[in-house]
């Protein structure tokens, strides 16, 4: 086979590999599927910390959240970042447990505040 023939048919086969591989992802979730699920975990995410931590004491300190516009952003961003290698089913599954998790910390709604304590362990494999 002559030089120019092989490198063609390299070529041909690296595109037929990327352009596999591609369908490959998206037939295993389009981006807006994707997208739509870390942002409803995202808001999912918000609402449970507000129900659970609004208004309790850390030392002197009352728990106060920013308007939901300025922390849903962030959250959105960590929820894209720590589901980029999970599957529909398991995205699914994070979800059923946050929406369960969700229902609990509603009974937490329009009591007073508890104290909290805060314990910081430090990983004894980071130096």
């Amino acid at each position: 086979m002559k030089r120019g023939h092989k490198a063609a048919l390299l070529g041909g086969l690296a595109v037929g590999a990327g352009v596999t591989a591609r369908r490959w992802w998206l037939i295993r979730m389009p981006l807006r599927e994707f997208t739509r699920y870390a942002l409803y975990m995202a808001v999912l995410d918000d609402e449970i910390c507000r129900n659970e931590l609004e208004g309790c004491r850390i030392g002197d300190e009352v728990i106060r959240f920013p308007p939901r516009a300025e922390t849903l952003q962030d959250r959105y961003q960590m929820f894209l970042r720590m589901n980029r290698k999970k599957s529909r089913r398991q995205l699914r599954e994070e979800i059923a447990g946050m929406e369960e998790r969700l229902r609990e910390s509603r009974q937490y709604i329009g009591k007073p505040g508890e104290q909290l304590e805060v314990e910081i362990r430090r990983n004894p494999r980071k130096k």
